[in-house]
């Protein structure tokens, strides 16, 4: 029996050795199968492990931190995904799709200021790329631009009711919603800059012009 017990914890000593013993090149592999797989989160597991083993050699794979990146943005780890982005801007790594990468994770979590930096950025070191970048910040503006002029309109809804009624009450609460309309033109003439045949965007803001009296601009829509 003491001969069974010694035979047992032996062989469990021989697999943690085994485990203990895979190489960052063995986890790299493992991770890009995972990755194939689309099991992001074990590909995650074993692209950090091998590229904390390679730092511990002092060695640095540059494709790792790219791979690390997608992985992390496939299950959502946005903060872990943008910090293994910038380390393959930093390496020259697909650094144009790390930025597009960057850039929306930026997009998810509504730093907007941050996201249009970084797609800015993005246009001046990869022009080829810039149609892509200007996809996603004509996306932004147009989106937060509508919102501005649905919010708008429906205060401009609620004040019509007053048009016959309270004629002074409608006057004060127009001035209110012409100056929420305001609001959106800076949002909606950027969308309208990025993309001009876009309907949406243009009925948008052809509207707006004529509700502020902006009649030599909304005749140019």
């Amino acid at each position: 029996m003491r001969k069974l017990v010694l035979a047992v914890i032996l062989l469990f000593g021989v697999t943690i050795v085994n485990a203990q013993d895979k190489t960052a090149k063995e986890y790299k592999i493992e991770g890009a199968d995972a990755y194939k797989a689309k099991d992001y989160q074990k590909g995650l597991t074993a692209f950090e492990t091998a590229i904390t083993l390679y730092e511990k050699e002092g060695k640095t794979d540059t494709t790792l931190y790219y791979n690390a990146g997608i992985c992390a943005y496939k299950v959502k780890e946005y903060d872990k995904s943008v910090s293994y982005f910038d380390k393959a801007i930093d390496l020259k790594y697909k650094t144009c799709n790390a930025y597009l990468y960057k850039s929306n994770i930026l997009n998810k979590q509504k730093q907007y200021k941050e996201m249009e930096e970084i797609c800015n950025l993005g246009i001046s070191k990869c022009p080829k790329y810039k149609s892509k970048f200007d996809k996603m910040l004509f996306n932004y503006n147009l989106k937060t631009g509508i919102g501005i002029y649905n919010t708008a309109a429906k205060k401009q809804s609620a004040a019509a009711q007053y048009a016959t009624s309270n004629p002074e009450k409608y006057k004060s609460e127009m001035v209110k919603v012409k100056s929420e309309f305001k609001k959106s033109i800076p949002y909606l003439e950027k969308a309208h800059s990025l993309n001009s045949s876009d309907e949406t965007c243009k009925k948008a803001l052809k509207e707006v012009y004529t509700i502020l009296d902006m009649s030599a601009k909304a005749a140019t829509l």
